[in-house]
């Protein structure tokens, strides 16, 4: 290498030293952003297996009633997409007690079934999670 060269790579080396300083500090913003993005992005309630084994027994069971994909009139039986997400209890109480014109499928459904099917239903279907 001749003097030159060894002159660039000089320089090359003094403007590394010079950026290094913002390089570093643009990384940990990345890294904190992401921290944070992932602190604060909503996570799922119900886990997406659940969803879909809960819309499968569903499909076989209540659709009947309350129509596929919990689409219905809504005139002779809830209308189950608009079920309040926040009122899991009243959801099981139902199911397993029955109301109105709805029977008691207490009997019907274990306690693991109950669950499938309310995060189907409490995820509206699948569409919030």
């Amino acid at each position: 290498m001749d003097i030159r060269g060894a002159l660039n790579v000089r320089a090359v080396l003094q403007q590394i030293k010079q950026i290094r300083p913002a390089v570093i500090a643009g990384c940990v913003t990345l890294v904190l952003a992401g921290v944070t993005q992932a602190q604060t992005a909503p996570t799922a309630r119900f886990p997406l297996v659940s969803i879909e084994k809960g819309k499968a027994l569903f499909e076989r069971t209540c659709a009947q009633c309350h129509g596929r994909n919990m689409v219905n009139a809504g005139t002779t039986v809830y209308d189950l997409r608009r079920f309040p997400v926040d009122d899991p209890d009243r959801f099981v109480q139902s199911v397993t007690k029955g109301k109105g014109n709805m029977p008691s499928f207490g009997e019907t459904f274990a306690a693991d079934e109950v669950k499938l099917l309310w995060a189907y239903v409490g995820s509206r279907g699948g569409k919030e999670p």
